[in-house]
């Protein structure tokens, strides 16, 4: 069985992909590393993702070192976790810190039909406290016979782990999709992409019967501001904002007496008021989402998330 990965670093701008690094990124997982929020806020962030392969598709058979785990195959998610496992020949089964050491052999497709020889090695998994489904992956990476590095680093350039989840991530459009044929895509930490899962809004999970797929596409959106969801983020690295949602039972509640900044759907805000940052006026990024097809972006009018089909609310003091 073949299996594919994706991993993104992709903070699109005007066309390019920039890498935003900065200490706050480095702060917000000191403060989920501890099991401590800030009086409920979370620091958003304008990177998506990591910082490698740019959302290529890893395509190939696995192997690791030693005799015992060789010929590993069958790679997937233990259901309702992001727990990597896979099955050696001798059937058994190798999930989670059993997999520590384990070197991976891939092909790359990288879009244009060229291969490159690409090696990834797992260096320690450990279960998150918080939430015991969430499994923190540390992989390093080669191309042909270079130099091992972290496949992700935080905002500080500093090795962090992954998340793995299931399907892929879509670069052009910083989106997150389910996939169809077994893919695997890698979360790092201190970016967009981890943090919401950190948050409480896994893919995978549901919350009161209803699943949370959406609501991390929206969380995404949220954290980097990105209203009109195309790809631009309208906030800088290290703005606090509280989050909350109208599940039942609620993941996060509001926890200050911040103006309502907007509410958030799969594809970016449903509703504005006055943007986090005062160098984006709401007349202006209005005018954005109009150009990029959203049509009108309406004002919110109250404190509840459903409203204009919202899943999640973002309150902030403009700066």
């Amino acid at each position: 069985m073949t299996v594919a990965l994706t991993v993104c670093g992709c903070d699109d701008v005007e066309g390019g992909v920039e890498d935003v690094t900065g200490g706050a990124d480095t702060q917000l997982r000191a403060l989920h590393d501890n099991g401590v929020e800030l009086n409920g806020t979370r620091f958003n962030g304008t990177r998506f993702n990591g910082t490698w392969f740019n959302g290529v598709k890893l395509i190939g058979a696995g192997f690791a070192d030693g005799q015992t785990k060789s010929n590993l195959s069958g790679w997937s998610l233990v259901p309702g976790t992001s727990e990597l496992q896979a099955y050696g020949n001798n059937g058994v089964v190798y999930r989670g810190d059993d997999l520590e050491g384990v070197r991976l052999q891939w092909l790359v497709d990288d879009g244009a039909k060229e291969l490159l020889g690409v090696q990834l090695r797992i260096v320690a998994v450990t279960q998150s406290a918080d939430r015991p489904d969430i499994y923190f992956t540390d992989m390093d990476v080669r191309i042909n016979e270079g130099k091992w590095q972290s496949l992700c680093t935080d905002g500080a350039g500093e090795p962090t782990a992954a998340i793995v989840v299931p399907g892929y991530f879509d670069l052009a459009n910083a989106d997150w999709r389910p996939g169809e044929h077994g893919e695997l895509a890698l979360a790092c930490r201190g970016t967009a992409a981890g943090k919401c899962l950190e948050w409480g809004y896994r893919m995978w999970a549901k919350q009161g019967g209803l699943s949370l797929a959406d609501h991390y596409r929206a969380c995404t959106r949220m954290v980097r501001a990105d209203y009109c969801g195309n790809n631009v983020p309208h906030t800088e690295n290290g703005t606090p904002i509280d989050v909350s949602d109208g599940l039942s039972p609620a993941i996060l509640e509001p926890e200050t007496d911040w103006a309502i900044e907007a509410k958030w759907g799969p594809q970016g805000a449903v509703c504005l008021n006055q943007p986090r940052k005062l160098a984006h006026s709401r007349s202006a990024v209005v005018a954005e989402c109009q150009a990029a097809g959203r049509g009108a972006l309406p004002t919110c009018n109250n404190d509840k998330p459903g409203e204009h089909g919202g899943l999640l609310v973002s309150q902030a003091v403009p700066g």
